[in-house]
Protein backbone atom coordinates (compact mmCIF):
# COMPACT_ATOMS: atom_id res chain seq x y z
CA UNK A 1 0.00 0.00 0.00
CA UNK A 2 1.08 3.59 -0.31
CA UNK A 3 0.00 6.85 1.31
CA UNK A 4 0.81 10.54 1.03
CA UNK A 5 3.14 11.96 3.69
CA UNK A 6 5.21 15.14 3.81
CA UNK A 7 5.06 15.94 0.12
CA UNK A 8 5.49 12.46 -1.31
CA UNK A 9 4.11 8.98 -1.60
CA UNK A 10 5.37 6.46 0.95
CA UNK A 11 5.22 2.73 0.29
CA UNK A 12 4.27 0.45 3.17
CA UNK A 13 4.71 -3.30 3.01
CA UNK A 14 2.83 -5.68 5.28
CA UNK A 15 4.45 -8.98 6.12
CA UNK A 16 4.85 -11.46 8.94
CA UNK A 17 7.09 -10.12 11.64
CA UNK A 18 9.65 -11.95 13.73
CA UNK A 19 11.79 -11.58 16.86
CA UNK A 20 13.74 -8.65 15.38
CA UNK A 21 10.51 -6.60 15.15
CA UNK A 22 9.41 -7.00 18.77
CA UNK A 23 11.31 -3.99 20.16
CA UNK A 24 9.86 -1.76 17.41
CA UNK A 25 6.33 -2.93 18.22
CA UNK A 26 6.83 -2.29 21.93
CA UNK A 27 8.22 1.14 21.13
CA UNK A 28 5.04 1.95 19.18
CA UNK A 29 2.89 0.72 22.09
CA UNK A 30 4.83 2.87 24.58
CA UNK A 31 4.12 5.89 22.36
CA UNK A 32 0.38 5.13 22.55
CA UNK A 33 0.01 5.85 26.28
CA UNK A 34 -3.71 6.62 25.93
CA UNK A 35 -4.26 2.97 24.91
CA UNK A 36 -1.64 0.84 26.63
CA UNK A 37 -0.73 0.80 30.32
CA UNK A 38 2.68 -0.35 31.51
CA UNK A 39 1.06 -3.61 32.61
CA UNK A 40 -0.45 -4.09 29.14
CA UNK A 41 2.93 -3.46 27.50
CA UNK A 42 4.52 -6.14 29.70
CA UNK A 43 1.81 -8.61 28.65
CA UNK A 44 2.23 -7.53 25.04
CA UNK A 45 5.96 -8.26 25.27
CA UNK A 46 5.16 -11.86 26.16
CA UNK A 47 2.45 -12.20 23.53
CA UNK A 48 4.70 -10.82 20.79
CA UNK A 49 6.93 -13.86 21.32
CA UNK A 50 4.15 -16.43 20.98
CA UNK A 51 1.39 -14.90 18.84
CA UNK A 52 1.58 -14.47 15.07
CA UNK A 53 2.93 -11.00 14.34
CA UNK A 54 2.31 -8.93 11.23
CA UNK A 55 4.12 -5.65 10.70
CA UNK A 56 3.64 -2.65 8.44
CA UNK A 57 7.04 -1.42 7.26
CA UNK A 58 7.84 1.79 5.46
CA UNK A 59 11.23 2.17 3.83
CA UNK A 60 12.87 2.73 7.22
CA UNK A 61 11.04 1.07 10.10
CA UNK A 62 8.01 -0.69 11.55
CA UNK A 63 5.12 1.80 11.56
CA UNK A 64 2.34 -0.54 12.67
CA UNK A 65 1.66 -4.06 13.87
CA UNK A 66 -1.04 -6.56 14.71
CA UNK A 67 -0.83 -9.88 16.55
CA UNK A 68 -3.23 -12.76 16.33
CA UNK A 69 -3.60 -16.19 17.79
CA UNK A 70 -5.83 -19.07 16.82
CA UNK A 71 -8.40 -19.92 19.47
CA UNK A 72 -9.36 -23.08 17.58
CA UNK A 73 -9.31 -24.28 13.96
CA UNK A 74 -12.08 -21.84 12.95
CA UNK A 75 -11.60 -18.78 15.19
CA UNK A 76 -8.67 -16.37 15.55
CA UNK A 77 -8.37 -13.35 17.82
CA UNK A 78 -6.52 -10.08 17.45
CA UNK A 79 -4.54 -9.70 20.63
CA UNK A 80 -2.77 -6.39 19.93
CA UNK A 81 -2.76 -3.72 17.24
CA UNK A 82 -1.00 -0.38 17.05
CA UNK A 83 0.10 2.23 14.53
CA UNK A 84 2.68 4.93 15.25
CA UNK A 85 1.05 8.26 16.08
CA UNK A 86 2.60 10.05 13.08
CA UNK A 87 1.25 7.35 10.76
CA UNK A 88 -2.31 7.09 12.04
CA UNK A 89 -5.26 7.95 9.77
CA UNK A 90 -3.24 6.94 6.69
CA UNK A 91 -4.91 3.55 6.12
CA UNK A 92 -2.19 1.47 7.79
CA UNK A 93 -4.48 -0.06 10.43
CA UNK A 94 -7.04 -0.87 7.75
CA UNK A 95 -4.35 -2.44 5.56
CA UNK A 96 -3.18 -4.58 8.49
CA UNK A 97 -6.73 -5.83 9.13
CA UNK A 98 -7.30 -6.47 5.40
CA UNK A 99 -4.04 -8.40 5.20
CA UNK A 100 -4.70 -10.66 8.19
CA UNK A 101 -8.30 -11.17 7.08
CA UNK A 102 -7.12 -12.49 3.71
CA UNK A 103 -4.36 -14.58 5.32
CA UNK A 104 -6.62 -16.10 7.98
CA UNK A 105 -9.38 -16.83 5.48
CA UNK A 106 -6.88 -18.69 3.29
CA UNK A 107 -6.04 -20.84 6.33
CA UNK A 108 -9.68 -21.82 6.82
CA UNK A 109 -10.37 -19.44 9.71
CA UNK A 110 -14.05 -18.45 9.64
CA UNK A 111 -14.32 -15.86 12.43
CA UNK A 112 -12.04 -13.10 13.71
CA UNK A 113 -12.56 -11.73 17.22
CA UNK A 114 -11.20 -8.68 18.99
CA UNK A 115 -11.76 -7.30 22.48
CA UNK A 116 -11.64 -3.62 23.33
CA UNK A 117 -12.88 -1.22 25.98
CA UNK A 118 -16.68 -1.03 25.84
CA UNK A 119 -18.70 2.13 25.42
CA UNK A 120 -19.64 1.86 29.12
CA UNK A 121 -15.97 2.59 29.90
CA UNK A 122 -16.58 6.16 28.70
CA UNK A 123 -13.00 6.70 27.52
CA UNK A 124 -12.76 8.90 24.41
CA UNK A 125 -9.75 7.26 22.68
CA UNK A 126 -11.61 3.95 22.55
CA UNK A 127 -14.60 5.53 20.82
CA UNK A 128 -12.26 5.90 17.83
CA UNK A 129 -11.10 2.30 18.25
CA UNK A 130 -14.65 0.94 18.25
CA UNK A 131 -15.55 3.00 15.17
CA UNK A 132 -12.43 1.65 13.43
CA UNK A 133 -13.41 -1.96 14.10
CA UNK A 134 -16.98 -1.30 12.95
CA UNK A 135 -15.67 0.35 9.77
CA UNK A 136 -13.57 -2.79 9.17
CA UNK A 137 -16.68 -5.00 9.32
CA UNK A 138 -16.59 -6.11 12.95
CA UNK A 139 -19.90 -6.40 14.78
CA UNK A 140 -20.34 -5.84 18.50
CA UNK A 141 -21.31 -9.23 19.93
CA UNK A 142 -21.36 -8.65 23.68
CA UNK A 143 -20.08 -6.55 26.56
CA UNK A 144 -18.79 -8.25 29.67
CA UNK A 145 -18.09 -6.23 32.76
CA UNK A 146 -15.58 -7.77 35.11
CA UNK A 147 -14.04 -9.70 32.23
CA UNK A 148 -11.28 -11.94 33.65
CA UNK A 149 -8.05 -9.98 33.80
CA UNK A 150 -9.78 -6.64 33.15
CA UNK A 151 -10.64 -4.35 36.05
CA UNK A 152 -14.23 -3.53 37.03
CA UNK A 153 -13.88 -0.07 35.48
CA UNK A 154 -12.85 -1.63 32.15
CA UNK A 155 -15.89 -3.33 30.60
CA UNK A 156 -14.87 -5.56 27.69
CA UNK A 157 -16.60 -5.23 24.31
CA UNK A 158 -16.28 -8.33 22.15
CA UNK A 159 -16.39 -7.73 18.41
CA UNK A 160 -16.46 -10.37 15.69
CA UNK A 161 -15.94 -10.40 11.95
CA UNK A 162 -17.09 -13.23 9.73
CA UNK A 163 -14.39 -14.12 7.24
Amino acid sequence: MSYWKEGGWVEVEISKGDQKDIDSCLSIAKELKQYFTEEAILKMGEDLKSHVLYVALDSVAVVGFVTIYNKNKHVAEISWIGVKLDFQHQGIGSALIDHITFDLKSQGIKLLEVKTLAEDGKYKPYEITRRFYEKMGFVHLDTIDHYPGWGPENPCAIYIKVL
